[in-house]
């Protein structure tokens, strides 16, 4: 596909993808489940282009190299390019939790069980329709982002160092 093309679909509502994404979830019977959160945000255009740009950023000679001492496709892919792609695998992992983990519309469509459900819509269910008890709102936003908090730390140094290598070219 054309770079131009992909980075026109960033361009789009989000809301323009939810019934093709709602279909493609049901398909694969991942309706219900958390793949059904997660997924739609890491193959998206965003996805999609991040990646590609951390793959321009791999020296074309370690491809070369592996070529030339009898590596096939597959072999370079998963002892070279997929090892020096994690860094932008997890920045991306990182990066579609918390669009799944922040987005309130996208698990109110496709959770149905109340335990699976995430905490943005759990938090709505605390406001009632005349009375909200704000300091259990504020008690539940702050438990929310401790989660978040606690990923960024321990895959923070990941974080940083596939946004610095997605933009360079080698």
């Amino acid at each position: 596909m054309d770079p131009a093309g992909l980075i026109a679909t960033l361009f789009v509502p989000g809301f323009i993808f939810f019934m093709p994404n709602y279909l493609t979830m049901s398909r694969l019977g991942w309706l219900d489940s958390y793949w059904a959160l997660v997924v739609p945000g890491a193959a998206g255009a965003f996805g999609v282009f991040f990646l590609r740009q951390f793959f321009l950023s791999i020296p074309r000679e370690l491809e070369e190299s592996a070529l030339i001492d009898g590596a096939n496709s597959w072999t370079i892919f998963t002892r070279i390019v997929l090892p020096l792609s994690k860094p932008g695998l997890v920045t991306l992992s990182v990066l579609s939790f918390l669009g799944a983990w922040n987005d309130f519309v996208w698990p109110v469509f496709v959770l149905f069980s109340p335990n699976k459900m995430t905490l943005t819509p759990g938090l709505a269910t605390l406001q009632g329709a005349c009375t909200t008890d704000y300091p259990v709102v504020m008690a539940g936003a702050t438990v929310a982002a401790v989660p978040v908090l606690i990923l960024y730390v321990v895959v923070q140094r990941y974080v940083i160092e596939g946004v610095a290598n997605s933009g360079l070219k080698g």
